[in-house]
């Protein structure tokens, strides 16, 4: 059994910075990478995602990759088991959990999270190109659409672009139609034509440019809770809800083995 003093719990980018910028080792019981849109000031927050998870796994803090399938925690002990049934013990001192996902042996929570992140991936077919990048309106749903480069074509298509449209829903309102991915895909598409988004063209009548009906379909929903429950620490247990931005703006306080990885990697700026 080895032994670890303290550890990092966590998959999302939180947990990668506090682990990479104290040097503790970090075990992610599930990996959560933002998603492509997502930014601190113009930080891609996907990239560094990317770049911490290779920094700590060349240095040898990333413990059990993001393969692991459950998690199980008994006072100072942990037991992480993987997708393919491999076993690693471990003892700690101290383990600073930012994700509660795929853990067994935590105490109930003090409060349930009620606040989810959806991300609703469409395809506009047909839709005449446009530059549009970002949309925003108010209510929860669909609140952004983001427009990228379409990835369904071979090649690099700018203006050819499919969309995800992020929307911040209690949980109730996961199981009300009028919040589902087919209502997500009507104020979507009223959007759009709002925004002068129209369907290919389909030749000229006596009225003028004629185009195809705009649609949409939606490809798939993605549910994530916004934050982890609230649990009370505990002797060897404590609860980090840390948000990106936060840790990043204290970007003085890294340990130096981190910047020696920093370095090592030849990076033309730091990690940050």
């Amino acid at each position: 059994m080895k032994e670890l003093g303290k550890v990092v719990i966590g998959g999302n980018l939180s947990a990668l910075l506090y682990a990479y910028k104290n040097a503790l080792p970090l075990i992610i019981n599930e990996p959560s990478i933002p998603h492509q849109f997502q930014k601190i000031d113009s930080l891609s927050q996907a990239s560094l995602w990317k770049k911490l998870y290779f920094s700590l796994s060349l240095s040898g803090l990333n413990l059990v990759g993001d393969k692991i399938e459950n998690l199980r925690l008994e006072d100072g002990k942990l037991l992480a088991i993987t997708k393919n049934l491999k076993h690693f013990n471990f003892k700690f001192t101290e383990a600073y959990v930012f994700c509660d996902k795929n853990i067994n042996g935590l105490d109930k929570p003090l409060k349930k999270e009620d606040d989810y992140d959806v991300f609703d991936w469409m395809i506009a077919k047909p839709c005449e190109k446009h530059e549009i990048e970002h949309l925003t309106s108010s209510g929860p749903l669909a609140k952004d659409i983001y427009f990228y480069p379409t990835e369904r074509m071979y090649g690099t298509h700018k203006e050819q672009k499919d969309l995800l449209a992020v929307s911040h829903l209690k949980e109730r309102q996961l199981t009300d139609f009028e919040y589902s991915d087919t209502y997500a895909r009507y104020k979507v598409l009223k959007m759009m034509t709002e925004a002068g988004i129209k369907g290919k063209k389909n030749g000229i009548s006596s009225r003028g440019q004629v185009n195809y009906l705009l649609n949409l379909e939606v490809q798939k929903r993605e549910v994530k809770k916004s934050r982890m429950d609230l649990y009370k620490d505990t002797q060897f247990l404590k609860f980090r809800y840390d948000s990106a931005e936060s840790l990043l703006a204290d970007e003085n306080n890294c340990h130096k083995y981190s910047l020696k990885i920093n370095k090592y990697l030849n990076e033309k700026q730091s990690i940050y």
